[in-house]
C-alpha cells in the first residue's frame, strides 16, 4: 500500500512532495521493484490534486530510474541498475558534492553528516536485497 501524505504549508511544490516520498519508499525497500503503484488518477483522487501534478511526479521519478510507466499497463517500481552510466555517476556525484557542502555550511558536524549518510547507505540494502 502506497501512503503519501501532502502538506500543503511546505513550500516544496506537491509534486516534488509526491516524488521525495515514493523514492524514500523505494530506496528503503518498503517499495520493492516489480511493485504496481496506483494509476496517475487513482493518486490524485486519492490526494485531492491534479492528474497533471501526479503525472509530472511520475515522469520525474521514471526518468531518475524509479519507475516504470507502461501506456495502460500501469506504473510499477524498477528494479535497480546494475551499473550506472559514467555520466549518471558524475551527476549524482556533482548533487552529492554539493548536498554535502550545504549540510556543512548549515551547521552539520562531520560525524553526524556519516552517521546520516550510513543510515540512508543502510536503508536501501533492504531494497538491493530482495532484488538479487
Amino acid at each position: 500500500m502506497l501512503t503519501i501524505t501532502i502538506d500543503r504549508e511546505l513550500g516544496d511544490a506537491v509534486y516534488a512532495q509526491v516524488a521525495v516520498q515514493i523514492r524514500q519508499l523505494v530506496a528503503s525497500g518498503a517499495l520493492r521493484p516489480g511493485t504496481p503503484i496506483p494509476s496517475v488518477r487513482q493518486l490524485s483522487r486519492d490526494l485531492g490534486v491534479s492528474l497533471n501534478t501526479i503525472a509530472r511526479a511520475y515522469r520525474m521519478l521514471e526518468a531518475e530510474g524509479f519507475l516504470v510507466i507502461r501506456d495502460r499497463a500501469g506504473v510499477t517500481v524498477a528494479a535497480p541498475a546494475e551499473k550506472i552510466d559514467d555520466s549518471v555517476r558524475s551527476e549524482l556525484l556533482g548533487e552529492l558534492r554539493a548536498i554535502v557542502s550545504r549540510l556543512r555550511q548549515a551547521g552539520i558536524p562531520r560525524d553526524e553528516l556519516l552517521h546520516l549518510v550510513s543510515e540512508q547507505v543502510g536503508a536501501g540494502d533492504g531494497a538491493r536485497k530482495g532484488t538479487r
